[in-house]
């Protein structure tokens, strides 16, 4: 096996923290109360450990498992799963479908070499995937709201056939061919509600039917909240999240258009302290990527450094 220590993201079954405010010195810092690993990424993650665990043969993760670099490195070095592109990678063992979802054609390619698929799919991402089905199958034209390069959304259009359109902003709504007059509707999981229902509004300008299911998952909800909440009651906010991940990115959108200057980190060594140098409340957000063990390194750098700097001022 490959080795034997328990990764910190096992600490931590929820994204719900108990302990959200600290203090240093004369800073406050508020981690907002949903923050880190979301149940889905928890799932998928703990569904990968126990499969490299368990398994003889190699594992791999189809694509990046989650859109953070540190637990991807971890799953890698720790627990011996690869990433790879396509079913020429890999001749046998066991492949997991990232998060976001692939589609199905790339799965069927796997099982034909008589490798072992084990689908992580978020569960709300699969309930779009089927809904992009059904819209297919009862003669709507599938539109999906969202980034056309994110994983997610590949995924989603690959279950409508190829035949739907992508709307990434209000600018796109001229790629629906002009006789579409049924428009099935569903979204990204991860964008911000007010974006989707500006593009909403102007496709049933479009059509002649519209049927929309809004498939933003409630934890995207949970978080954009939590990071107004953030911004409007702290003067700075550290976003902490992989640099591709949708969610994270998000955040600091809310934060900032919220009124709070966001500085947008991987982990706590690309802090900024500079920036923070008249902080006197500091809000820590976390996209649902986030393993928890970097937000608590984020946290404890902050608290060192302003506990150090206050102690400096007063032996002076």
């Amino acid at each position: 096996m490959f080795g034997t220590k328990e990764s910190m993201s096992q600490k931590y079954l929820g994204d719900l923290r108990d302990v959200t405010q600290y203090k240093a010195g004369n800073v406050e810092i508020n981690i907002a109360k949903h923050s880190g690993y979301c149940w889905g990424v928890q799932r998928a993650y703990d569904q990968t450990v126990a499969t490299a665990k368990t398994k003889d043969g190699p594992v791999y993760t189809i694509g990046p498992l989650i859109h953070n670099p540190q637990t991807i490195n971890e799953l890698k070095n720790v627990y011996g799963v690869n990433s790879v592109d396509g079913a020429s990678e890999v001749d046998c063992g066991t492949v997991i479908v990232r998060t976001h979802g692939i589609p199905p054609e790339v799965q069927d390619q796997f099982r034909a070499k008589g490798v072992e698929v084990i689908d992580a799919t978020c569960p709300y991402v699969r309930v779009t995937q089927n809904y992009a089905a059904l819209l297919l199958k009862q003669k709507y034209h599938v539109v999906i709201i969202g980034d056309p390069k994110h994983a997610e959304v590949i995924s989603i259009l690959a279950y409508a056939k190829g035949e739907g359109t992508v709307i990434h902003s209000l600018e796109d709504i001229d790629k629906i061919p002009q006789n579409k007059r049924r428009l099935g509707v569903v979204v990204q999981s991860t964008l911000i509600l007010e974006k989707v229902n500006k593009i909403v509004n102007a496709l049933l300008a479009k059509a002649q039917e519209v049927r929309v299911f809004n498939t933003i998952c409630y934890v995207t909800t949970e978080r954009q909240e939590d990071a107004e909440f953030i911004a409007q009651t702290n003067d700075h906010v550290i976003v902490i999240g992989g640099k591709e991940s949708s969610n994270t990115k998000k955040l600091a959108i809310v934060a900032e258009t919220n009124g709070a200057k966001a500085m947008l980190i991987e982990s706590e060594k690309d802090i900024d302290f500079n920036k923070l140098a008249n902080a006197r409340k500091i809000g820590i957000l976390a996209g649902a990527s986030t393993p928890h063990w970097l937000i608590d390194k984020a946290k404890d750098r902050l608290v060192e450094h302003f506990s150090t700097r206050e102690a400096i001022i007063a032996s002076n």
